[in-house]
C-alpha cells in the first residue's frame, strides 16, 4: 500500500476528534450540511472547500477537518462542504451547487465582512476538484470575481472512463458510458466544459508530480494555470503535517 493511500485514512481518523465551529444545512438530506471553521467577525477571506473521495461513497469529509482547521487558524472562515455520496450523477454537483449557493447567501447573518465576502476562494481535491471545476463552467459572465483553486483535480472524465482508472470510480459515480449518455458527461466534465469558466474566475490548480492517484498530466493538459510540487503525492496537497503544505496554503490564500 502506497503512502498517499495510508494518509487519507489516517487524516480521517484524526478529523474524528476535530469540532467545526458550527454545522449550517443547505438541504433537507443529513448529508447537505457544511462545516464551518474560524470566526466569521475576524475573518480576512471565505474558503468554500469541497472533499474528494473519487466519487466512492465510503469517502466523507473528516479527512478534510484537518485541513480546514489549519486554513482557518491562518484567520479565514472555511466552509467544509459534505453531500451526498450515493446516487451518483446528478446529486455530487447539484449538492455543490446549492452548497456554495447558500453559503454565501449566508455569509452577511454570519456577520461576515464585506471585505471578507468579496475574497471568496473555493477549493477541492480530487473528485472535489472536479466538482469546483463543472460548478464554475456553469456560472454567468457576470458576477464577482473567484479565486478558484483546485487541488489534485480529477480533470477529464471521458479519459477516466476510457482507461479505467481510479478502478471505475467515475463509471460507478456517471452510471452510464460517454456513448450512451454524452449529454451527461458534457454536464460535469472539466476538460469538455473549460472555455465556459468565465472569464472573472481565476483557475489555479496545484498539483504534486508524485501523484498516484490522480496523475499530474491530468492537470498539465487543463487550460488553466497550474503549480506543480516536486516529490508531492496526492495526500500532501491536503495534509497540514506534509512539508508541502505551508506552499499549498499560500497558494490557496496569497
Amino acid at each position: 500500500m502506497n503512502v498517499e493511500s495510508v494518509r487519507i485514512p489516517e487524516l480521517s481518523a484524526a478529523g474524528t476528534t476535530m469540532a467545526p465551529s458550527f454545522r449550517h444545512a443547505y438541504g433537507d438530506s443529513p448529508e447537505q450540511f457544511v462545516e464551518v471553521y474560524g470566526d466569521p467577525a475576524t475573518a480576512s477571506a471565505t474558503v468554500v472547500f469541497v472533499h474528494g473521495g473519487y466519487f466512492r461513497p465510503r469517502t466523507d469529509l473528516s479527512h478534510a477537518r484537518p485541513l480546514a482547521r489549519e486554513l482557518a487558524e491562518s484567520g479565514v472562515l472555511v466552509a467544509s462542504v459534505e453531500y451526498r455520496r450515493l446516487g451518483g450523477q446528478p446529486l455530487l454537483l447539484d449538492d455543490v451547487t446549492a452548497a456554495i449557493e447558500s453559503v454565501c447567501a449566508e455569509l452577511p447573518r454570519w456577520g461576515v465582512s464585506e471585505r471578507a465576502r468579496d475574497n471568496l476562494i473555493v477549493s477541492g481535491h480530487s473528485a472535489g476538484g472536479c466538482l469546483v471545476l463543472a460548478w464554475a463552467s456553469h456560472l454567468p459572465d457576470e458576477g464577482p470575481r473567484i479565486r478558484l483553486r483546485p487541488l489534485a483535480p480529477v480533470t477529464d472524465l471521458l479519459r477516466e472512463v476510457e482507461g479505467s482508472l481510479g478502478d471505475g470510480a467515475v463509471l460507478d459515480y456517471m452510471g452510464v458510458r460517454p456513448d450512451d449518455d454524452l449529454e451527461a458527461y458534457l454536464r460535469h466534465d472539466p476538460r469538455s466544459r473549460a472555455a465556459l469558466i468565465p472569464a472573472r474566475v481565476d483557475v489555479h490548480s496545484i498539483h504534486g508530480d508524485a501523484d498516484a492517484t490522480v496523475n499530474v498530466e491530468f492537470s498539465r493538459v487543463f487550460p488553466a494555470a497550474r503549480t506543480e510540487l516536486p516529490g508531492a503525492n496526492h495526500a500532501d496537497v491536503i495534509d497540514p503535517d506534509s512539508p508541502f503544505f505551508p506552499q499549498v496554503r499560500n497558494l490557496l490564500l496569497g
